[in-house]
């Protein structure tokens, strides 16, 4: 695949699959099969179309056909998902702390580094699993280097999130991945 291959658009699920294994802090490992949206120098785009309601909580309703796209750069400690209704409306972003991201040929994996953020489409922001965070670094399960990487991750999303968005949006327009 080229260095910048753009593979679905407006919510296409037809393209070349991949699939998405998370890595979670206790060793346990999530796979989704998703559609390769866009593999360019830096980041990539893979989409996720949940095929029931509330297939993941969420502090906003996440009807059935519901397209995630996941954002996922090399070198930062964030991943971000643009939630969409069925009908290609934006309904929630969630950024999540991240590590290790590793894009291969047939699956990008990521290490979860326990924090998510929520950003509702009224702006409104919902942090997650700072306790869980906190109790899995006293125990020994998190390092010392991934908290500090998931910090920096609250950092980064908590003081620059509408930012990151903003350039995430003008990046689908670039590619032409949503709208005309």
């Amino acid at each position: 695949m080229s260095v910048e291959d753009t593979s679905a658009r407006n919510g296409d699920a037809s393209g070349p699959k991949i699939t998405e294994r998370k890595v979670k802090a206790d060793g346990s490992v999530q796979e989704f099969p998703c559609t390769l949206v866009h593999r360019g120098k830096g980041f990539t785009v893979v989409r996720f179309v949940m095929t029931r309601a509330g297939m993941f909580p969420a502090p906003v309703e996440l009807p059935a056909g519901t397209i995630s796209d996941g954002w996922f750069w090399e070198k930062r400690p964030y991943s971000l998902y643009r939630m969409r209704g069925p009908g290609g409306a934006i309904l929630a972003h969630r950024f999540d702390a991240v590590g290790a991201v590793d894009v291969g040929e047939d699956a990008l994996t990521f290490r979860d580094l326990v924090l998510d953020w929520w950003v509702l489409a009224d702006g409104t922001v919902h942090e997650e699993d700072a306790d869980e965070l906190e109790r899995l670094r006293q125990s020994g399960i998190v390092t010392g280097r991934d908290a500090v990487r998931a910090q920096k991750a609250r950092l980064e999303v908590l003081s620059r999130y509408r930012h990151i968005i903003d350039n995430v949006e003008a990046e689908e327009r670039r590619l032409g991945l949503w709208g005309e």
